[in-house]
């Protein structure tokens, strides 16, 4: 068995980097996929393959244990944590509260794997999904030869035009889930939601998204974990 962690902030690409190593190792064997937020189930692992395991924050102390002992290799993407503030807030209709207290969960588990020898991580901010040698990084860290042909089609399915001609298509696929109150759409496969549509990147949105008030609540929440410019 052979267990890798896409540990990412939201809102920082982390969906893109969990789908470049999904459809890597889907060209080396079997592969098995999970989002883990709370609790594992411990069976589903003793199938045989590739396990890859996304999660943004967990919640589960148990959980969370058995990925710091059975994981071999780990992701993390970080991003400015006002920015991902105020992603929740626009694409997915939380309350300044209810993003704060995700990303301060969630970033604060990436700061702590971010040193991990196991661990490999991109800031958001430096673009690293726009950035081809980005995939050939990320086979040589899970030890596995790549080609350029290979790399250049991985790297053009991902794509920001792909992955949006991708997600319009969700509608009609099968297998989809949505959700009955907002509506969004889920490929449990890919775990690409209708709400990652029409996005354009921005850095530094948290200067005219949030107020004052609330630029303050996140540095003062995470406080010791990063270091805020103006």
């Amino acid at each position: 068995m052979r267990v890798v962690w896409c540990l990412g902030m939201y809102a920082s690409a982390s969906t893109w980097l969990f789908n470049v190593v999904r459809q890597m190792a889907a060209a080396r064997g079997p592969v098995l996929t999970y989002f883990v937020s709370d609790t594992i189930n411990e069976a589903s692992f003793e199938r045989s393959g590739l396990h890859i395991i996304k999660s943004h924050e967990i919640k589960g102390a148990a959980a969370l244990n058995w990925l710091e002992r059975r994981t071999e290799k780990i992701f993390v993407t970080i991003r400015d944590p006002r920015d991902a503030v105020a992603s929740l807030i626009m694409y997915h209709g939380y309350t300044f509260e209810r993003a704060l207290a995700h990303v301060d969960q969630a970033a604060r588990l990436c700061v702590r794997f971010a040193a991990d020898g196991r661990s490999i991580f991109w800031p958001y901010e430096s673009g690293f999904f726009e950035q081809p040698d980005r995939v050939r990084q990320i086979a040589a860290h899970l030890g596995w030869q790549i080609t350029e042909s290979e790399c250049d089609e991985i790297f053009s399915a991902m794509r920001r035009e792909n992955v949006e001609a991708y997600i319009a298509k969700l509608p009609q696929m099968s297998g989809v889930l949505q959700d009955r109150v907002s509506g969004d759409m889920l490929d449990p496969q890919t775990h690409w939601h209708t709400h990652h549509a029409g996005r354009n990147g921005e850095v530094g949105r948290w200067k005219h998204s949030l107020t004052a008030e609330q630029v303050a609540a996140v540095a003062t929440k995470l406080q010791g974990c990063f270091s805020f410019d103006a």
